[in-house]
């Protein structure tokens, strides 16, 4: 049974909690699943469903049947942000953890201004005055730094205001030119930033949240291990955050 059809068309018997649940709850959970892999252990994966599950609900009711967006779409953003609101509640990423991650992305930003290309994992080690070793620990430190809110991302809207990406999915049809606009220079801008991304994270990045693939299943194409890669997806978002001049 899809119910997306169904509701984006006629809205004359829109989906019940229970029927919303039945359809959607595999995206909650696969969502949840994607956040857990970076995320301290003290986080419990039912607590983060139960966040997905209030997004789903919220983004149902939210939903604008008019505009030309699909509600799969629109919820997935609801039920993701929702998440990452619930991680951000708990404060769980410590000040000196977010204070490293913004060292190495300043090292990012400098090294890739002196070099003109992406900087290497030794240049960057080098740069930080730490062994190979140890400046890959602290990608696995800052590992939870790939969470990122889409209130992080920001948009650039009419007169010069910034709107997030949900806002810019809600935002007033009257207004749609302008809007569509934005999101297209802010899509062209993150493609840029992929684009000048190392060939090994470029592969990354399209494995993992293109191909949709796990971490073990990219280490095996990639002939590194589990481990490895993740420290690599972590190097690559906060390669991206730097180049994007995120926070």
């Amino acid at each position: 049974m899809n119910l997306a059809p169904q509701y984006a068309d006629t809205l004359q018997q829109p989906p019940t909690p229970d029927e919303l649940l039945e359809e959607y709850l595999p995206l909650v959970r696969y969502h949840a699943d994607q956040l857990m892999r970076r995320t301290p252990d003290s986080i419990e994966l039912d607590d983060l469903i139960d966040a997905g599950v209030l997004g789903l609900l919220d983004g149902a009711q939210r939903y604008d049947h008019s505009r030309d967006i699909q509600f799969k779409t629109f919820v997935s953003y609801r039920v993701r942000g929702a998440m990452i609101d619930y991680l951000r509640a708990f404060d769980w990423m410590p000040r000196g953890l977010r204070d490293s991650a913004k060292e190495l992305q300043a090292a990012f930003a400098e090294l890739e201004q002196h070099y003109g290309r992406p900087a290497e994992e030794q240049e960057i080690a080098d740069h930080l005055g730490l062994s190979l070793d140890e400046y890959r620990q602290r990608l696995n430190q800052v590992r939870s730094m790939s969470v990122v809110h889409f209130d992080d991302l920001p948009v650039t809207g009419n007169r010069d205001e910034e709107l997030s990406i949900l806002e810019t999915l809600e935002g007033d049809p009257m207004h749609m030119p302008e809007v569509q606009n934005s999101m297209l220079q802010f899509v062209h801008q993150l493609a840029e930033a992929i684009a000048r991304l190392p060939a090994r994270e470029n592969v990354l990045i399209t494995l993992y949240y293109y191909e949709e693939l796990t971490m073990k299943e990219i280490a095996l194409i990639l002939n590194l291990t589990e481990s490895r890669v993740s420290q690599l997806h972590s190097q690559m978002v906060l390669r991206l955050r730097s180049l994007m001049g995120l926070d």
